[in-house]
């Protein structure tokens, strides 16, 4: 008897004690007595998982060594795996190993392989010369995913659920508030100001995608399960891309969200310049961490660029060729930026005067520039409904499709412009080779 029915054999016995408890009086001693007992099967029920599981390890190890052809061997002689009036096809073990991932045809090819390799020493894998018989392999677990920039700029806004049941967001802003004098003296008039207020509107949109997929795919693909898992992964990065470039530059109309760059009411700094300098670079961002400051009564907390606009800042030099943006690490002195991620495409990549500096690639081009965003940007909201999928088999079943599909409601509400400024103009063009 193996350990795993020794233990089930236990756990049986103690419950069919507890069953014979149950059906007596229910005095202190029985209520004791299957309590105990309970507690033991809980006990049993914890080994039997531990050893059912480690059985099924021992399994998967020795199906998978069965499959590699691992193990004891001895040396006979044998017809090759596909001999002329061989019991095995080569076409059919392709086919079933591509698409149904089978272990035995896997193993057949593999061991056809080798026999070519030992037997056919005199021929090559060229077609024409059996190469045929060599068929091509393909990783599709290992399938390559499409770049995107991912969402850096909207991650720096503070995010939160998209409230249901509507589809506009007001959100009360004080334009003009109270005011406090001086009393010139006792009994005098005192000051008041009548206070201002509006509001920002935050339209709710929708961002949405869909692929058509022939049943014939999902239902033959080796990725099998992963082929949606797949598509859907692909569809969420998309969402996450799309929804950074309208956090950035949303213009407002036609359904798109109303961009931080679109925003009423920011400041703007324009750094003119066909060969952009160090001086000059540094200039407009200083300018910009001054506008928030001084309007938004708060210090900013990023600058969001281009990476072509930061690796130009990195390749730039001082007057005596020192560069001007220092990795950290190597301790800077007197520099403009420091560089925590050298060679960082996206996310944190250091400082700027200080500032905290982050790599967006999403950043799209406006008027032949990259706009540098400076920003307060927690006082900006983001909402998200998050994510939604379907599958939609009715759609197109005439033809056998399918349709997988995501969709996400959001929305987007500035509350004080004055702490968001971009800097723009021809000083922001890329350079050549960046």
């Amino acid at each position: 008897m193996s350990m795993l029915d020794a233990l089930r054999e236990q756990r049986s016995a103690l419950a069919s004690e507890i069953d014979a408890l149950l059906e007596g009086d229910a005095t202190a001693e029985a209520v004791e007595s299957v309590e105990d007992r309970e507690a033991q099967i809980k006990a049993l029920d914890e080994r039997i998982s531990k050893v059912e599981a480690a059985e099924a390890r021992s399994a998967q190890i020795a199906e998978s060594r069965a499959a590699a052809g691992i193990g004891h061997a001895k040396v006979v002689s044998e017809p090759m795996t596909y001999a002329e009036n061989g019991e095995r096809s080569f076409v059919r073990d392709l086919i079933n190993a591509q698409t149904r991932n089978d272990p035995g045809a896997w193993s057949s090819l593999n061991r056809h392989m080798q026999e070519v390799a030992v037997e056919r020493r005199d021929v090559s894998r060229t077609d024409g010369g059996i190469g045929e018989f060599v068929p091509p392999l393909w990783l599709v677990d290992l399938y390559a995913q499409t770049l995107r920039a991912g969402r850096t700029t909207a991650d720096r806004l503070t995010k939160m659920a998209l409230p249901a049941g509507t589809d506009s967001i007001n959100i009360p802003r004080i334009t003009t508030g109270t005011d406090v004098g001086i009393q010139s003296a006792d009994n005098a008039a005192t000051t008041t100001t009548d206070m201002v207020t509006t509001s920002v509107a935050a339209p709710v949109r929708t961002i949405s995608g869909y692929e058509n997929v022939s049943i014939q795919l999902v239902e033959q693909s080796p990725l099998a399960g992963g082929l949606d898992r797949m598509i859907f992964a692909d569809l969420m990065q998309a969402y996450d891309a799309k929804l950074n470039v309208q956090v950035i530059n949303g213009a407002g109309t036609a359904g798109e969200m109303y961009g931080l760059l679109n925003t009423t009411g920011i400041g703007t700094v324009t750094y003119t310049a066909g060969t952009p300098t160090a001086a000059g670079f540094g200039t407009a961002f200083a300018q910009g961490l001054s506008q928030v400051a001084k309007n938004r009564f708060k210090g900013a907390e990023a600058i969001v660029l281009h990476p072509s606009i930061w690796y130009g800042l990195v390749g730039l030099s001082d007057s005596n060729g020192r560069p001007i943006v220092v990795p950290n690490q190597n301790g800077p002195f007197n520099a403009f930026a420091g560089n925590d991620a050298p060679g960082a495409a996206l996310g944190p990549v250091g400082n700027i005067l200080g500032v905290p500096a982050y790599l967006d690639p999403g950043i799209p081009t406006v008027s032949s520039a990259l706009p540098v965003l400076v920003a307060s940007f927690s006082d900006t909201l983001l909402m998200e409904s998050g994510m939604r999928t379907r599958v939609l088999p009715d759609v197109l079943s005439a033809n056998l499709t399918v349709r997988f599909q995501l969709y996400a409601y959001c929305a987007i509400a500035a509350r004080y412009p004055s702490g968001i400024v971009k800097l723009v103009g021809t000083g922001f063009n890329p350079v050549s080779g960046y």
